[in-house]
């Protein structure tokens, strides 16, 4: 069964090893994470396998009464396909509403079909391309869904 709960400073160094897995061309440090979990304005969670291994999480920028940012979303590939990014995502959203959020934004790599698929079930719409927003030659789509 997959659980979910708040993230915090114990699990930096897991966060570290998966960016590093993940998204190679833009991982995070541990003084990045660090920095991030600690900030009243931001708010991560992971998802737990039955061991209690981290095999997914989220990161959300909120600063209130304005829109919010998702910072980082990533499962590891043996664990996609089960719901659990949407999950993620759904903690993020509430979080951000709580914050008095009006709207989500992100960016996603253009290339990733199966993340702009999930965005757009969620309601994200696209709206532009950030040209080598990743690194040269990796652009980014930016998404933005509108929060009730």
């Amino acid at each position: 069964m997959i659980t979910y709960r708040d993230a915090n400073s114990f699990d930096i160094p897991v966060l570290v090893s998966l960016d590093k897995e993940l998204f190679p061309y833009s991982p995070w440090s541990a003084g990045q994470y660090r920095e991030e979990i600690s900030a009243p304005t931001r708010h991560f969670v992971v998802a737990l396998d039955d061991a209690s291994s981290v095999i997914g999480y989220a990161g959300v920028f909120a600063p209130g009464g304005a829109e919010a940012d998702v910072l980082t979303v990533g499962v590891v590939p043996q664990h996609r396909g089960q719901g659990i990014a949407r999950a993620l995502m759904a903690r993020i959203t509430q979080w951000a509403l709580d914050q008095g959020s009006i709207a989500m934004m992100l960016e996603v790599k253009t290339d990733n079909v199966e993340a702009i698929s999930l965005y757009e079930t969620l309601g994200y719409a696209k709206l532009n391309i950030r040209k080598d927003y990743f690194g040269t030659g990796l652009d980014a789509l930016v998404m933005r869904k509108e929060l009730p």
